[in-house]
C-alpha cells in the first residue's frame, strides 16, 4: 500500500476521484437551478414588457425575422398603441440589452438596461432610473446627454432608443 502512495498514481487517483465528484456535485446543482434561474428570468421579462398593462395577453410578438438588426423581439397591442421591443446593442464591454416600451405616438414610455457587461459602478449609470427617466415622453435618441466617463454605454442607450424609433415606424407603415 505504501508504494502506492509514493508511487504518481496513488495522487492522480486521488485526484481524479475530487474532480469526478465535484464535477457530479455542479451537475446536480445545475439541474436543480436551471428551472428556478429560468423561471425568474422570465417573469422579470413579462413584468419588463408588459409592466402597468392590464391585457398582457393582448399583445402580439413580431417575427424576429422581420425585426431590424439589433432588435430582438418586438411585441405590439393589435391597435399599435403599445409597442414593446428589446434592442441589444455594442457597449463598452460587450453587448448591452434594452427594453423600450412606445406608446401610439412613438414617445418612450419605458426605458430599461438589462443585461449588460458595463462597468459595475461606472457604466452602469446610464441604468439609473432617475437617468432614464429623463427621456420618458420623448422620442428623440440625440437627446441622451452623456454620462461623464461613459460615453460608450450612453452611445450605446442612444443606439437602441434611434433604433426602437426605426422599428416603431416600420410596425406603424410610415
Amino acid at each position: 500500500m505504501s508504494k502506492f502512495k509514493e508511487s504518481m498514481f496513488g495522487p492522480v487517483i486521488v485526484l481524479l476521484a475530487i474532480c469526478f465528484g465535484a464535477g457530479t456535485l455542479l451537475s446536480f446543482t445545475y439541474s436543480i437551478t436551471a428551472p428556478i434561474i429560468e423561471a425568474q428570468k422570465k417573469s422579470v421579462i413579462e413584468e419588463v414588457y408588459f409592466e402597468g398593462k392590464p391585457d398582457a395577453e393582448a399583445f402580439i410578438e413580431l417575427d424576429a425575422e422581420t425585426l431590424p438588426e439589433g432588435i430582438h423581439e418586438a411585441f405590439v397591442m393589435p391597435d399599435k398603441s403599445y409597442v414593446v421591443l428589446k434592442a441589444i446593442v455594442r457597449g463598452w464591454g460587450g453587448p448591452v440589452t434594452y427594453f423600450i416600451a412606445l406608446d401610439r405616438d412613438g414617445k418612450y414610455i419605458y426605458i430599461r438596461m438589462g443585461d449588460n457587461t458595463e462597468t459595475p459602478g461606472l457604466g452602469n449609470k446610464v441604468a439609473d432610473p432617475a437617468y432614464l427617466s429623463r427621456y420618458l415622453g420623448t422620442n428623440d435618441p440625440h437627446g441622451v446627454a452623456a454620462v461623464t466617463g461613459v460615453t460608450v454605454t450612453t452611445n450605446s442607450l442612444r443606439a437602441a432608443l434611434a433604433l426602437s424609433n426605426d422599428t416603431f415606424k416600420a410596425i406603424k407603415g410610415e
